[in-house]
This record gives structure tokens, sequence and C-alpha cells, in this order.
């Protein structure tokens, strides 16, 4: 059974009224249309990779709220509207009926073709020319049936992290087979997406090749999927990991699945590069990186660089805790006062803002929004990709059902009391490692084969944040460590994951991913108390300055020859020949985020806060002039200079 115009208008009013546009269009028809439980709108995106809120959220950040004053009275509808809603008549008059239902209305506003939802659809990469007939002859289905597809584990796989929604989303990604069997997790990642090499199993006992699962919140997913489709699916190698489905987001639950399928063999199945190193030899190890990954993946990506000059923030806030955790102030709560942080941001005025501060904040982009949390998680929304999302506010305790927000929306201005600053999120990560320094002081002493006076990270990585730094710019992986890179049949290299790839500063990956050996890999074998992470150290400063490493430990100068090899593929890299401050800071500041990372080990984290901090050093060193690092702060030009 359909539902009527009657019943769709109603909801398409509710959502005009929530948007404060008083007025109904066809987007606030289509919305009507994706809240119907198990309507035939909803079905038709499913099935397509989609979920409806996350459609309705393109649609909403295309229009945008209204304003709350009012300038007429009622809720007339627009001429656009009127005009799909002539289509819809005509439609249910040809069918010998004088009512509308939910089939004619989607149906006109597929064939109307230039309104705003089909515009948002076609961004999203659907066919419109192919749904208008599913639109047409789909039949209605209220109850979400759920297919039942036998899920077996590996002798070795701990099933313990699996949920239930973890389930619904294999048994739908798998519709079709007998069952399927999770063969291992693949490691290294520091979210709490899961992600499964899962051998699909065939009702006449066959075995089909073993592919990635990606498991992961459904707006993450689907971003990811998008992701793909603009910035890697043409730049790919031949023989490597593909989105080749659509995403899996069944509208029961709040997780959404991808599928990675790959080249395997039946003995050999998937591994990621942090289990496959021993297998690899770590002695080859270098090698495998620079012949194999870098060649294959540089001509299309890393070796297409263009010239690129930033202001660090623009590449690299984001990566960082939110700059401010902050507890919502309903209107008519607060007293006069308080500051105001708005966009373009004064990072001078972000250093002057302390906990329990209230803080107006204007102009900020809805980036997150958590209806389990009552809270969202707002950015600058400008500029370049990255640049979009620095500066994130964490805004707690709002009643989303009473003040209600989308992502892509911009908030004029909302109140909210500093709970954290970075500072503090920074300064508590720390406190966790034991650290055998003054948190507040300026520099810390590190007694390894030789004693060092570093700057203390915690209070100098500010200043690189104001820098401007030659570079370049060409397609990044953007999350490159040992847990996305894969290794397949005759060492082919595989990547997985592509939720942060995007044209960037190219020698984030490689920063990234000398991170991900030095915590990941090297301190495993080293060990967690601070005289290892000494030690370790005493190799990464003789990288630095291309010297003899320590003779004392032989087993570490092999496990050092990957970082070698990431050195020498930098080194091509730079944008100004011999000028590492840009690699330094690059790495400077992917260590410092990983210390806020508690899936890495205690050993791993203290590492990266040594690290860390002779990154800094080892870039103020190539600073002619100390008062080159204050530069000046950012004012309106520098954030509207990447747009």
């Amino acid at each position: 059974m359909t539902i009527d115009l009657k019943d769709i208008l109603i909801s398409a009013r509710q959502e005009s009224h929530r948007m404060q546009h008083f007025y109904i269009g066809v987007e606030h028809l289509f919305i009507a249309l994706l809240e119907i439980p198990g309507g035939i709108a909803r079905s038709i995106l499913q099935e397509h990779g989609l979920t409806p809120e996350y459609v309705i959220d393109g649609v909403r950040q295309k229009i945008g709220k209204g304003s709350k004053r009012r300038i007429w009275s009622g809720t007339p509808s627009t001429p656009r509207a009127n005009v799909i809603l002539a289509i819809a008549n005509e439609i249910a008059m040809d069918e010998g009926r004088t009512d509308i239902n939910e089939r004619d209305l989607l149906t006109a506003i597929f064939e109307e073709g230039e309104n705003m939802p089909v515009r948002v659809l076609t961004r999203l990469g659907l066919d419109i020319s192919s749904i208008v007939h599913e639109a047409q002859y789909r039949s209605v289905e209220r109850v979400v049936s759920q297919p039942y597809v036998d899920i077996i584990y590996a002798s070795e796989f701990d099933d313990s992290s699996l949920t239930d929604e973890h389930k619904v989303i294999l048994r739908r990604m798998f519709y079709g087979y007998d069952g399927i069997r999770i063969e291992n997790y693949l490691t290294g990642g520091y979210t709490k997406a899961l992600v499964l090499v899962v051998t699909p199993l065939n009702d006449d006992g066959r075995e089909d090749a073993a592919v990635v699962v990606k498991i992961d919140d459904t707006d993450e997913i689907l971003d990811e999927a998008q992701r793909y489709e603009q910035h890697v699916k043409g730049t790919l190698p031949p023989l490597t990991a593909r989105l080749e489905d659509k995403p899996v987001a069944p509208e029961i639950c709040a997780l959404a699945g991808v599928k990675y399928t790959i080249v395997t063999k039946p003995d050999k199945k998937p591994q990621d590069l942090g289990s496959a190193i021993a297998e690899l030899g770590v002695d080859k190890l270098g090698y495998w990186l620079r012949q194999q990954l870098y060649t294959q993946f540089g001509k299309t990506w890393w070796q297409q660089r263009r010239t690129f000059r930033f202001q660090v923030w623009t590449e690299y806030d984001w990566i960082l805790p939110p700059v401010l955790t902050m507890q919502y102030v309903p209107e008519g709560e607060t007293s006069s006062g308080g500051q105001t942080l708005r966009v373009p941001v004064n990072r001078s005025k972000l250093k002057q803002i302390e906990s329990g501060d209230v803080v107006t904040l204007e102009n900020f982009t809805v980036q997150r929004v958590y209806p389990d949390q009552n809270a969202i998680q707002l950015a600058i929304g400008r500029g370049n990709e990255a640049t979009r999302r620095a500066y994130k506010i964490l805004l707690t305790g709002i009643d989303l059902d009473k003040d209600f927000h989308y992502r892509g929306e911009v908030i004029d201005h909302i109140v909210g009391r500093v709970r954290k600053t970075r500072h503090d999120s920074l300064m508590n990560a720390a406190m966790l490692l034991d650290l055998p320094f003054d948190l507040n002081a300026e520099t810390i002493v590190v007694n390894g084969l030789k004693q060092r006076t570093l700057p203390n990270p915690i209070l100098a990585y500010e200043e690189l944040l104001h820098l401007h730094l030659s570079g370049s710019t060409s397609k990044i992986h953007g999350d490159l460590h040992l847990g996305n890179i894969l290794v397949g049949p005759g060492d082919s290299p595989f990547l997985i994951d592509f939720a942060h790839s995007r044209d960037g500063h190219t020698i984030f990956d490689w920063a990234t991913l000398e991170t991900s050996l030095l915590s990941d890999w090297i301190m495993k074998q080293a060990g967690n108390d601070w005289e290892a992470a000494y030690q370790v150290l005493d190799y990464v400063a003789a990288l630095n300055a291309q010297t003899t490493f320590p003779r004392n430990n032989p087993e570490l100068t092999l496990a050092f020859t990957p970082l070698i090899a990431i050195r020498s593929i930098v080194q091509e890299s730079l944008a100004v020949e011999g000028a590492w401050e840009e690699y330094y800071i690059s790495l400077a500041l992917s260590a410092l985020r990983g210390i806020v990372w508690e899936t890495k080990s205690l050993g791993g984290r203290r590492l990266l806060f040594l690290v860390a901090a002779l990154a800094i050093q080892e870039a103020q060193k190539y600073i002619a002039e100390p008062g080159e690092m204050d530069t000046p702060m950012p004012d309106e030009r520098d954030a509207t200079e990447y747009q």
C-alpha cells in the first residue's frame, strides 16, 4: 500500500518549518518521501548504496536554513513544486485514480529532472534515467527482511569484537551466498572501524576469492565511497584493491560497509603490511616500499607533484584533537560578555580561550552529528578539502530533537562553555605516558647515547601551524599506515581505506607511514619502557643526520632500513632541494597526533612524543632566524587564500 499525498504534505510542512523556510518546495516533498518507513524512495536509495539520511543531509546542505523571521503567512508551494504536483496528478489520472500517492510524486520528481533533489542524486552518482523505472514499478515492502547467510570463523579468529550490527552488514553484503568465513582482522587502524578478510562460500562448497570488508558509521562509509569515486577510482594501477560494489547501508542499523575486491591465491589470504613484514623480510621491506608501492602508485599519485605554497594549519590542523570541547549553552541562558570565535578564525584569539570560558561561535559548519551523544562536531567549512576540516570543535549537550542540526549546515551563531582545549587534550594524553619530564617546562632532557635537550612538543607545536611552507600537492592516500597497505600474490602492493584520500600535501603520506613503522613495528621489537624509546630515538637522530647508526643493536639497525627508503622518497619529493623543514614539520605533527591514540601501544606513544620533539628541533634548524617562527597570525586573507 502506498502513502497518499495528504500524509506526505504533512511531513513536507514539518521539514519546511524545521529548515525555517515556511514554503513547500520540491526538496521538502522529496525529503518527506525519504522519511516514509519502508518507502519506495528509501528502498531505491538503499539498493544503490545510499541511505535516506545521507541524501537528506545533501539536500539540506544545498538549500540551507532560512531566517527565523517569517515574512508571509501560511505555507505556500513554490512554482516548481506546483509543476511536480501537476505531473504527479497526470500520472494518477492516467491510471484512473484521482488521488496522488508516493509513487506518483517520486516518479514526477525524477521525470521533471531539473529540481534540486535530482541534482543532488546525480552528484552522488545515481543515473536518474535508470531509476525512473524503479520508481514506477518497485513493489512496496514496509517490513525490511533480514537475509540469512551463515557466518563461520577461521580457527584463529576471535569473534569477540563482532556485534549484531556487524553481522547484519555482513549478511546483507554477501546476500546470495550460502555463507561466509571470516579469516582475520586487518590491523593498524586508529578508529573504531572494523576491517576483516572474508571468504564467500557457495552452496556447493566452492569458495570465492577472499575480499576485504570495512564496517564503520554510515556517514563515514558513504563519504569514503564518494571519495573513492572522486579521487581514487581513475588513478589506480591495474592490479590493486577496488570498490566494485555499492556500499551496504541497511536502514535498520547505524553502520554501513564496503567491500574491497583484491587479487588473491586460494592458499594465500591478504595480509596487512604490519603482519606481512616477517614473511616479506624487514631487510627487503625498504626495497619493496620504494620499488613496488611507490613505483606502482607514484605514477598517478605522489609523482604528480604541483607547486604548492601553504600555511601549515591548512593541511595539518584537522589531524590534531579538537581545538575546543564545549558544553552547549541554550539561548537565553547566556549573560553578557564572553568571547566570540568566528570564521575566518584568528589564531591569536583562539589561544586566549581557556576552560570555563563562555564562547560564541559564528559561521562554523556542522561536520558531524552524533545523535546518540547529543553532540555535533563543527569545523571552519571553507577552503580546500583539508582546510574544511580544520579548527574542529566538539559541542555536547544539545537536544537535537529541539535544536535541529544537519551535516553541512552553516551555523550563524551558537554558544557553549569550554570544557577542554586542545592543549588540555594533549596534556591529558601525555600524562598517561608516565613522563619523566616536566610537562610545563619549555624543554625536555632525553638521556640516550647522547643527552639531548629538546623542545616540549606540546608547548612548541603551535608555532609550526603558523608557518608558511613551499611544498607540493598531489593525490595522496591520507592515512598511509601499516594496516592500510596490503601485500598480495607475488608481493604485489594493495591499498585499502580511502576515507581520507584527496589532493593534498605530498609528503603527508610518508610522514604518516614513518610514524606507523616507528610506533607499530619498531617499538614492538624494542619494548615499551622509556629506555627503549630513548634507544630508538638515537636511531631516528642518526637517520635525520644521515650518519651511521649506533652499533649497539644490529637488529634495530636492520629494522631501520625501511625508513631509509622512506627518506629517499621524501628527498625526491621535497619542493626545495635540501629544505627538510617541509618534512620535519609534517613528521612532528603526524607524531604528535599519535600520542592521543590509545589503540597504540604505550611504548609506541612514548616514542612518538619524543619523535615529535626531535622533529620540531630539526625543523627549527632550517629556519634562518628564530623570529621567522613567529609568522603573523592569520587574518581573513590567510583563511581565504586556499578557497
